[in-house]
């Protein structure tokens, strides 16, 4: 897996078919130096499923989302993927209401999810 890079929407979108492509990913990105426990740091785990994994020492089960700006999305990874390739190609400023319309989000939930990505960089 790589780093994605580029504008073409036709190539990302070939890229992250589905939510399992986009954890897929960022499993890779994550942990790409490899595994560390949040609450121990211990580096030793256990894979409980192709996306979370248990630490040995104290049994903290992390998922690939945990602590990222995907972290309890609700309305799918693969549609956060899609508003946050949009929020970074574009060069002008995006409304939630596109973004709602464009992703099949309500207008709250495109506002939240696009204020959570600004505050996140």
């Amino acid at each position: 897996m790589y780093l994605y890079q580029g504008q073409n929407l036709i190539a990302f979108a070939d890229c992250f078919k589905l939510d399992e492509n986009c954890k897929e990913y960022l499993v890779h990105m994550k942990w790409l130096e490899g595994y560390e426990c949040l609450r121990c740091g211990n580096k030793i785990y256990q894979t409980r499923s192709i996306f979370s994994s248990v630490c040995n020492k104290c049994s903290y089960i992390e998922s690939v989302t945990a602590n990222t700006l995907f972290h309890k999305v609700k309305f799918g990874i693969r549609k956060a993927f899609f508003i946050c390739f949009e929020m970074s190609t574009t060069t002008k400023s995006l409304s939630a209401n596109y973004m709602a319309q464009r992703c099949g989000v309500t207008e709250k939930t495109a506002r939240f999810f696009m204020h959570k990505v600004r505050e996140y960089q």
